[in-house]
């Protein structure tokens, strides 16, 4: 099924979320609600995940980290026209996204730079020749505005776990973290299924940081990140097995 046949309603995707969008969040202009914003990180490594495939998609789900929650749907891979063929020998990734609260232009640019490379390194686009997989998010910002810092790692490890879902093949497992202490920072590690428990299995895909940061406080993310993401991608891993079981 092609993409532009696919229709998303929207009003029952809100009603699966249990928080509403405080009004004057909806109605005061960008730079009030920037000074408004305010970053919670209790239970901000937590997540959920509900699947609501419906058999047009590969996979759709919810996915609910902290208080933010993404509603993710992956097509695909589907061939493509000939026309449509850029290189016939990896698969075309399409990345569309919307925002339920109105943001800047290059905020929601910068956002999907960093999401599609993602996407794009993590997929294995040599299984899918000729093909083309296609990715939706529609992003609820529920109690805090959007931060750059803060919304990219939830959405990345949203992604993650429906492409986990979707039994489509990807080079690896990558989780991201986000940090604020007196600089914003990301890092995104992949976990290695050897030896779960091993240090050495956890290792730095990307680091994004708003500063330089010392050594000292760069080795203190880099261990702390360790512990959370490993805790995530038991968590994750948990939740695919019971699946798998349940079918």
């Amino acid at each position: 099924m092609s993409f532009d046949r696919v229709s998303f309603k929207i009003e029952e995707l809100i009603s699966e979320i249990n928080n509403e969008i405080p009004i004057s969040k909806l109605t005061a202009p960008f730079e009030e609600k920037l000074s408004l914003s305010k970053i919670n990180n209790e239970n901000n490594d937590v997540f959920k995940i509900k699947e609501m495939t419906s058999g047009e998609e590969s996979v759709s789900i919810f996915y609910t980290q902290g208080n933010q929650t993404i509603y993710i749907s992956i097509f695909g891979p589907r061939e493509m026209k000939i026309r449509e063929k850029a290189n016939g020998q990896y698969a075309k990734i399409e990345l569309f996204t919307k925002f339920s609260m109105e943001i800047p232009q290059s905020l929601q640019e910068s956002i999907n730079k960093r999401v599609k490379k993602f996407t794009k390194d993590m997929i294995l686009r040599t299984s899918y020749p000729k093909c083309q997989i296609t990715i939706n998010l529609n992003i609820f910002n529920i109690s805090s505005l959007i931060d750059e810092y803060e919304i990219i790692p939830i959405i990345l490890n949203g992604i993650m776990s429906a492409l986990c879902l979707s039994g489509i093949n990807i080079r690896m497992l990558c989780l991201a973290k986000a940090f604020f202490s007196d600089k914003k920072c990301i890092i995104i590690m992949e976990m290695n299924d050897k030896d779960e428990d091993k240090d050495d299995n956890y290792i730095i895909y990307d680091f994004i940081s708003e500063g330089e940061l010392d050594m000292n406080k760069f080795e203190e993310i880099v261990k702390e990140g360790k512990n959370a993401l490993k805790n995530m991608n038991k968590n994750l891993k948990n939740y695919i097995y019971k699946k798998i079981l349940n079918n």
